[in-house]
């Protein structure tokens, strides 16, 4: 879903002012689309003002000039171009931009379930990362490309491909990464800062959660639920708990895995992942969720326990769906 590349390059070369978002609980890609877009505009004489509802994870101020990254204010700026990255419904944007009541003008994605809510919609789902969507405009425009710029690309991609482990992740996708490492993003630096540079609270986490971590149909299926006792026990933050529902599929049997959380008295949030058999978000999307076949989210009004099982149901009968079609 894409509109024209000069409505594209009217909308950045013709405005002065921006203000870029991305979606509530900012993973890798988020935090680098957003901010990476940021640094190229700064570069080329934009104004550029770079807002997230959930601020900066503390995991992610190794990113170059992150201290950009703030709440957005209660009241909209004026004469600015709004940009959203990497979110594929406006609603994940927080309750701060909707309470704006405006339209996006550009919308940046690479999430099959987006429903092109901008003005100007830029939507590649067979690109693995909003970042490598990201890479190919700023080529396209010929807008600086620096080494920060550089650096948050990598990370973006590096980070929703799994270490580029998944199957998204094409030959392109790797000639963008060395294009990256040769504009200046040092992929041992990065990739030490993303995955070697936890807290020691994550690891305690992580510890209570194999405790708790559960297997159905046949090992194929393996979930857990992260409870407040857990983050109380070992000092861990919301924000400690991504990567967690990985370390499940390093099991073989694993086809399915999922991560439940109570965000509050109204709002249960669930993680799928798949090895592939089963097409995660349309299982999320039957719950008003999205995201990719292979990686999809999930927050519902149903407490956590109907969820499970209703999330479990839909997952049996998907894998018992598959295995009659081998």
């Amino acid at each position: 879903m894409m509109n024209s590349l000069d409505s594209l390059k009217n909308l950045i070369l013709n405005n002065k002012r921006f203000a870029l978002f991305s979606h509530l609980r900012p993973d890798g890609d988020a935090y680098g689309t957003s901010l990476g877009f940021a640094l190229s505009l700064r570069a080329a004489g934009k104004e550029v003002a770079l807002y997230n509802e959930d601020g900066l994870s503390p995991l992610f101020e190794f990113l170059p000039q992150s201290q950009l990254i703030s709440r957005p204010p209660t009241t909209p700026p004026s004469e600015t171009i709004l940009i959203a990255v990497d979110t594929a419904t406006q609603d994940r944007l927080g309750p701060t931009f909707l309470s704006w009541k405006t339209e996006v003008d550009l919308n940046l994605d690479h999430h099959i379930s987006n429903s092109g809510y901008g003005k100007i919609n830029w939507i590649d789902a067979e690109s693995p990362a909003s970042a490598q969507v990201l890479y190919e405009i700023i080529l396209a425009l010929k807008l600086p490309l620096t080494p920060e710029v550089a650096q948050c690309l990598y990370v973006g991609i590096m980070t929703d491909t799994g270490s580029f482990r998944y199957r998204q992740t094409t030959a392109k996708t790797l000639e963008i990464a060395a294009g990256l490492i040769r504009a200046g993003a040092s992929p041992s630096e990065l990739s030490q800062a993303c995955y070697q540079s936890y807290p020691a609270s994550r690891l305690l986490l992580q510890k209570e959660v194999l405790n708790t971590v559960q297997f159905d149909h046949h090992q194929q299926i393996a979930y857990f639920s992260l409870t407040p006792e857990m983050f109380q026990i070992s000092g861990a933050h919301s924000d400690e708990t991504e990567g967690l529902v990985e370390s499940l599929q390093s099991v073989r049997s694993v086809e399915v895995a999922f991560v439940l959380e109570k965000i509050d008295e109204k709002t249960t949030r669930a993680s799928l992942r798949s090895r592939g058999t089963i097409d995660v978000q349309k299982i999320a999307s039957e719950f008003g969720g999205g995201g990719h076949t292979l990686a999809a989210g999930i927050r519902s009004r149903l407490p956590l326990a109907e969820l499970k099982q209703k999330l479990l149901e839909k997952i049996r009968i998907s894998l018992q769906s598959a295995s009659g079609l081998k």
